[in-house]
């Protein structure tokens, strides 16, 4: 490296500066917090755009690549944050069995994930009275599998396990 390159900053670096700037600017007043607010929004959508149309050109030419890259949590992070990629896919179901939780807890019961099997099946367990009730086929596929079918479209089959 020569004299002219600086080193690049590590993650906690850039985490201390972004935090310094919301600092600075949470003492200005409202006009000026939404000029920076704009010009923020503005720089978000130019690099969304630019990483929307980087990940077109990368899975033509490599999709192992791609992948590569999104395994490094900082590329992950802000391909996320843009809303470029899903959150992981255990999250994503997990999410979806909370949604439909209160209401079998009502009846006493619950549903627990058992596992994901590739590339579309989903293994879940109803616990409590729903894991004996006549209605529990219902339940699974009105409740829960719409659910998790909302959350996770990739997902095509669920199946209760005992």
């Amino acid at each position: 490296m020569n004299d002219t390159e600086l080193e690049p900053a590590s993650i906690d670096e850039l985490v201390k500066e972004i935090n310094r700037f919301e600092t600075i600017i949470s003492e200005w007043d409202e006009s000026q917090r939404c000029v920076v607010v704009g010009i923020q929004r503005a720089i978000e959508d130019l690099h969304k755009e630019a990483l929307t149309r980087l990940i077109k050109n990368i899975k033509q030419e490599s999709m192992p690549a791609l992948r590569q890259a999104v395994e490094d949590e900082v590329v992950y992070g802000v391909l996320l944050y843009h809303g470029l990629v899903k959150s992981p896919l255990q999250l994503r179901v997990q999410t979806a069995l909370d949604r439909v939780r209160p209401r079998l807890q009502s009846h006493y019961g619950d549903v627990e994930l058992v596992s994901i099997k590739s590339p579309d099946t989903v293994e879940v367990r109803l616990t409590g009275t729903c894991s004996h009730c006549s209605a529990s086929e219902l339940t699974l596929s009105q409740l829960v599998e719409e659910s998790i079918q909302d959350h996770c479209p990739e997902i095509k089959q669920v199946i209760a396990v005992r």
